[in-house]
């Protein structure tokens, strides 16, 4: 499928409030249609491409300054776990701007790969050393397919800074993967937890949602500490 007929489509679903609202709810610098993710899905879903043809398309759609297209992209690309998608979408990475575009190329293709290929955990601690706050968001949230598979030694590796972020998109994610870490280990999570216990205000509440009880132990020491 080419770019100008997937234009034409989401032309033919343009919502302007909805495009509207999602501007302003993702912050993005971007162009809305106003189109939901769940049709945007379904139309990545109908392109029958090839990996390089997909590449280009990609390519097309990431740098067209639409939200949505940039999106129709990134679900298009999530089909391959082809090692040859980590450097491509590394380099352009700095393109993504929102937490939904960080959000889904981590999860669902950069966490995937990293999953199935550890030596790549070096490129992930330089993304979580990165100046751009949404290449540090990528680092950690990137790790969410390794919690799945109960390999949570990144996770805590990445939190030890990342909780302490000036950034609270990025404090977000952190205390995000710290949560889904208690769920597969309640105790070294906690352990972890307690050892930072002035972590960032955002990554604690995240990372204590299901641990409410140390919210208690962090307000007692705030007291004694007063």
């Amino acid at each position: 499928m080419e770019v100008a007929a997937i234009r034409t489509i989401l032309e033919g679903l343009r919502n302007p409030e909805r495009a509207r609202v999602s501007k302003r709810y993702l912050k993005s610098d971007y162009e809305f249609y106003g189109v939901s993710v769940p049709k945007l899905r379904k139309i990545a879903k109908s392109i029958d491409l090839d990996f390089d043809s997909s590449l280009k398309l990609f390519d097309e759609l990431w740098n067209s300054g639409n939200h949505e297209e940039m999106s129709l992209g990134l679900f298009l690309i999530s089909k391959f776990e082809n090692p040859g998608v980590w450097d491509f979408l590394v380099a352009r990475l700095d393109k993504a701007k929102s937490w939904d575009h960080i959000d889904e190329l981590s999860c669902h293709t950069l966490g995937e790969i990293l999953a199935n290929n550890l030596r790549l955990t070096s490129d992930m601690k330089t993304l979580a050393n990165s100046d751009n706050p949404w290449f540090r968001r990528a680092s950690m949230v990137s790790t969410l397919p390794l919690i799945k598979k109960n390999k949570l030694e990144l996770t805590f590796l990445l939190a030890e800074k990342l909780v302490y972020d000036n950034n609270i998109y990025v404090q977000k994610a952190a205390g995000w993967m710290l949560r889904e870490a208690g769920k597969r280990d309640r105790l070294a999570t906690r352990n972890f937890i307690l050892n930072h216990l002035d972590m960032k205000a955002a990554a604690f509440s995240y990372a204590t949602e299901k641990m409410l009880e140390l919210r208690k132990i962090k307000k007692e020491k705030i007291k004694q500490d007063g």
